[in-house]
């Protein structure tokens, strides 16, 4: 995932992140991901694990992909998880190598999305599932935080859930779209 400017602001923000964002319940990410399954889960721009943290036993393996050294030193913390630097537009992973991809609030921070997109199809399985998980740009509060992200030099970029809808049907694929207050879920079984 290239984040604009590089990652400075996550490299600092990493000791502090989960103290501020705290950890989503595992049970509903199970749910959307269709846990547990024999395979490895990929979570990327999973910066310090805390998302996936609670899914060690419902996966053979999880391989936690971001570009802030800062984010995965917090990673390799927690037993369990391997954490990778890279970019989510060149995901360094051998085709159909995960039963399940996850990014989660990252995707409005990499540059190429067209790019991203093709990436996590390709590295999931067939018959894999990949979720993404989005602030929902229609909704005002986001369209604040966006504003406020450009006003600290981030170049992010939400999308409205029907665009993204759009590229990953233009890909050959069926996503479904959960809109839940704030936030967006879209999930593409392969």
């Amino acid at each position: 995932m290239s984040i604009s400017k590089g990652n400075s602001h996550f490299d600092w923000l990493a000791p502090w992140y989960e103290s501020i964002f705290g950890f989503p319940p595992s049970d509903e990410i199970k749910r959307w991901l269709k846990l547990p399954v024999v395979g490895w889960l990929l979570d990327v721009g999973g910066g310090t694990g805390r998302v996936v943290a609670g899914l060690i036993n419902s996966v053979d393996g999880i391989v936690v992909l971001d570009p802030s050294m800062g984010m995965l030193r917090q990673a390799r913390l927690k037993p369990g998880l391997s954490p990778v630097q890279g970019t989510a537009e060149c995901l360094p992973f051998q085709d159909g190598m995960f039963a399940r991809v996850l990014m989660v609030d990252a995707f409005h921070h990499v540059q190429d999305q067209g790019a991203v997109l093709d990436e996590l199809m390709r590295v999931l399985a067939s018959e894999g599932v990949l979720v993404i998980e989005e602030p929902n740009y229609h909704h005002w509060a986001v369209k604040i935080v966006a504003l406020l992200e450009r006003s600290i030099g981030m170049r992010s970029r939400f999308r409205y859930p029907e665009e993204l809808a759009a590229w990953i049907r233009a890909r050959g694929y069926h996503p479904e779209v959960y809109k839940h207050g704030a936030m967006l879920r879209i999930i593409v079984v392969k």
